[in-house]
């Protein structure tokens, strides 16, 4: 009976210890509302999958962007504000050591892309329709042609498929720095984060 009462004591304080050394996680999440049959059917593919509340029909979405240059349940979460003159600008305070979670709630792949600066992304008929002509250089390449092709997959450029939850960079590393960084949706540009790593305080 000791020794059980000593191995149950020595397993909760390891359940401890490791909840002390455990750093926070705060997640981001990436939100769409894409009608799957609207969508698929304009794109020629599967773009589009059932997601948190796909009733956003691919024309609304269009004259949406039309007349606004965003679309409003395309966005980052949390705390979604008007900074920079941007309404879809969110942003995120993290500490040092802090880590971040990218969850994709929407129907559609979206990526979150550390830029320098917030502009377009790599489907140039968007980046036309949301007044973001220009592509960012982290989010496309541009051909001698004009023609726009995606920047490969890395720690600072990440695909996050429809549904699926991913673990983002470290606050404090290399990929997200102490200081502000800008990050963005290369599909649909007008998705953008500000995140403000400070210094970690014992």
């Amino acid at each position: 009976m000791r020794g059980l009462a000593t191995g149950i004591g020595v397993v909760l304080l390891l359940g401890c210890l490791a909840n002390v050394n455990a750093q926070p996680t705060k997640t981001i999440t990436m939100w769409d509302a894409c009608d799957p049959a609207s969508f698929n059917k304009a794109a020629g593919s599967t773009i589009c999958i059932a997601g948190h509340h796909g009733t956003t029909l691919f024309d609304d979405f269009i004259a949406e962007l039309t007349t606004d240059q965003i679309a409003g349940a395309w966005r980052f979460n949390p705390l979604v504000n008007a900074t920079e003159g941007h309404f879809h600008l969110a942003r995120l305070d993290l500490k040092e050591g802090e880590h971040i979670t990218i969850r994709n709630a929407g129907g559609e792949t979206h990526t979150f892309t550390r830029v320098e600066r917030f502009a377009g992304g790599f489907i140039a008929p968007l980046n036309g329709l949301t007044g973001n002509p220009d592509p960012a250089p982290e989010c496309a390449q541009v051909l001698p042609d004009g023609t726009l092709v995606q920047q490969p997959e890395s720690d600072t450029n990440q695909f996050v498929e429809a549904g699926t939850t991913e673990a983002g960079p470290t606050a404090g590393t290399a990929a997200l720095p102490r200081g502000v960084t800008r990050w963005e949706c290369c599909i649909h540009p007008w998705m953008r984060i500000i995140i403000k790593v400070h210094e970690h305080e014992d």
